[in-house]
This record gives structure tokens, C-alpha cells and sequence, in this order.
């Protein structure tokens, strides 16, 4: 059944996710002294820095963010998770728009996606329905949006919005998880869910308008 009419399925790819995450904050625990450990030798800015470029070349965000809140806390999770991914946006649009980009139109060949012919006023709308599509790792949507010919600051407002939304309900988690908070745990997860149904009735909305706008008068 596709997602685009099932919300349900939404909320258990958000729920799946975060049920990982518990279970790895309850790795994390069972071998809590070798993680401490980690965690005092852990440096902000190697991690951070990973977190910039790795994802650029096809490395999930999600372990990064729960990490950063296990490690960092809430406050430096934040704002060293918004740090890398104003680097990696920008790295990833400069990354489509070189060189490389012949190599990644054949790539794209390959796939049942094309680049779409995107009318005047339309641009916002197209990145954020890319950018909340189910099913299609976050790197993948950053340089199909880029390979569109999406104007930078569009491209990069939209983006860092819904991926750091994304994240900063990841980040919350580790920490609460982390710290046995299970209040603030709970409404981490309310919030994921509640991005799930976000997004389903978002694009549910926005392809019924679109198919109403191309009938005929």
C-alpha cells in the first residue's frame, strides 16, 4: 500500500526509527563503562565534522543525531548538529554542481527518477515535497534537488528546516534516553509521530491540488 494514502505507514517508519534508537541508548547502557570511556575522550569537533561530510557521501543522519544528543547533551547537540548541516547542505550543493555532475545524471538514469521541468513560483514547493519524501535517503534528496537547477537559498532554507526539525527530535531523544528522562523521551517520540502525519497529510494535500490545477476548465 503506498505511503501517499497510508498515514499509518508514516508514523511506523518515524516509530521504527526512534524504536532503534532506544535500543541503542540500551546497548549503551549495558556496556556503560566502555562508553563513558568513549564519551570523555569524544571530542565536539570530530564529531561534528563527521556529521558535516560523512552524510554527503551516503552516511545516515540518524545515528549522528542520536549520538550527539547520548554525548553532547541537548545544548551542544543542537548547535554542533546545525553547524554540520549548514556545511554538509552547502557541501552538497557545490558537490552536485561540479564536475561531477554528468556522473550523477547517469546515475540518475539508472533510476525511475528524472529531472523535472520546474515552472516559476514552483520552487519551494518541489523542495519541500523532495525533502519529505518517504523512502529516499537524505543525501539522495539534497542532490536531486541541486541537479534541478533549485536556486541556493531556496534549496538551503527548506532543507536545513525539515532536516533539522527531523533532528532535533533525534538529538532530545538520546539525551532524555541517555539521562532516563522519560518524560521528555515520550514527547520526542509524540514528536516524530506527529511529523509523520505532518508530512503524509502535506503531500496527501499538495498532489490532490496539483491534480485539480491540471484539469482541464
Amino acid at each position: 500500500m503506498s505511503t501517499e494514502k497510508n498515514p499509518t505507514a508514516w508514523v511506523i517508519g518515524f516509530t521504527s526509527l526512534a524504536i532503534t534508537a532506544v535500543l541503542a541508548v540500551w546497548v549503551f547502557e549495558w556496556d556503560r563503562g566502555s562508553f563513558l570511556a568513549w564519551k570523555q575522550r569524544a571530542g565536539p569537533l570530530p564529531f561534528f565534522g563527521a556529521l558535516a561530510i560523512l552524510p554527503a557521501l551516503g552516511f545516515p543522519t540518524t545515528p549522528f543525531y542520536l549520538m550527539a544528543g547520548v554525548t553532547f547533551g541537548t545544548g551542544m547537540g543542537l548547535i554542533g548538529s546545525a553547524l554540520s548541516l549548514l556545511v554538509n547542505l552547502v557541501l552538497s550543493y557545490w558537490i552536485a554542481q561540479s564536475g561531477l555532475r554528468p556522473l550523477f545524471e547517469k546515475l540518475l538514469a539508472r533510476t525511475r527518477y528524472d529531472l523535472p521541468v520546474i515552472k516559476p513560483g514552483q520552487e519551494q514547493m518541489f523542495t519541500l515535497l523532495v525533502k519529505i519524501m518517504p523512502g529516499v535517503p537524505t543525501f539522495a534528496k539534497n542532490y536531486f534537488i541541486s541537479l534541478s537547477g533549485i536556486p541556493f537559498p531556496i534549496y538551503f532554507a527548506i532543507s536545513f528546516a525539515v532536516s533539522f526539525t527531523y533532528g532535533a527530535a533525534f538529538i532530545v531523544l538520546g539525551d532524555s534516553l541517555y539521562d532516563k528522562d522519560f518524560t521528555q523521551a515520550a514527547w520526542a517520540l509524540l514528536a516524530l509521530a506527529l511529523l509523520g502525519l505532518g508530512f503524509w497529510w502535506f503531500r496527501r494535500r499538495s498532489k490532490r491540488l496539483m491534480q485539480e490545477a491540471s484539469k482541464p476548465e
